[in-house]
């Protein structure tokens, strides 16, 4: 399975844009860290939003192979019992 590139959308694109020229454009220390909390807060949440699909996958991933492993079982014991069957 290949793992597409992360590309942003056209809105994300946009937005960063506007905020490295507002970041670029601003004369006023403090609208300058204003703007850089902002952001370091933006980036946590998307830290953990990024941090809770990746857990989500591994426990759906996770499930889909304990059922897997059953089916198996299930079928090796079909196997085992067809086969004392036929002694």
């Amino acid at each position: 399975m290949a793992i597409d590139p992360i590309e942003p959308k056209l809105e994300q694109t946009f937005e960063s844009e506007r905020m490295a020229r507002m970041i670029k454009e601003c004369t006023d220390l403090e609208d300058l860290k204003v703007i850089a909390l902002s952001l370091l807060a933006r980036l946590g949440q998307q830290q953990a939003a990024s941090r809770w699909l990746a857990e989500r996958g591994s426990e759906a991933e996770c499930g889909r192979l304990e059922m897997l492993a059953k089916l198996i079982r299930q079928q090796r014991g079909a196997d085992s019992s067809a086969a004392e069957g036929q002694q």
